[in-house]
């Protein structure tokens, strides 16, 4: 028995655990997307097994440069997201509603909300930059 192996081990993790993070690091976060969905009612309805996604969406570019096309995903269901693919001119500082609908793959999901989760995923810029990934 060696009854000083404990306290040893305790003191070694805890060292090992404040070796491994940074004086002072801050969690990684994304940064946050230039044109952003201040309101995003609506939702899903199903017939004979086909999606219907039908959303009204309040979106600002809080950026300086205008912006030519806005990728958004809204989740629904479980694990489904509804990509949605804006093109439109979204002018700098200002606010712009648009009504998104299509099909999306089959099933009997169905639902209606006054705020849905809405992220935007990818902004392209006239001037030819572009924030986030394009793919989906």
């Amino acid at each position: 028995m060696i009854p000083f192996c404990r306290p040893v081990a305790s003191s070694l993790a805890a060292f090992v655990l404040a070796a491994a993070v940074p004086v002072g690091a801050q969690p990684l976060t994304e940064p946050s997307p230039p044109v952003i969905a201040t309101s995003c009612s609506g939702g899903v309805t199903s017939i004979e097994l086909v999606e219907h996604a039908s959303y009204d969406v309040t979106f600002r570019n809080t950026s300086s440069v205008a912006a030519d096309d806005v990728r958004l995903a809204i989740p629904y269901g479980r694990r489904k997201v509804a990509m949605f693919d804006v093109h439109a001119i979204f002018a700098p500082h200002a606010d712009l509603v648009q009504h998104l609908h299509k099909n999306l793959s089959g099933g009997l999901f169905a639902y209606a909300s006054d705020q849905n989760t809405c992220d935007v995923r990818y902004v392209h810029f006239v001037d030819g930059t572009s924030w986030g990934t394009q793919s989906h």
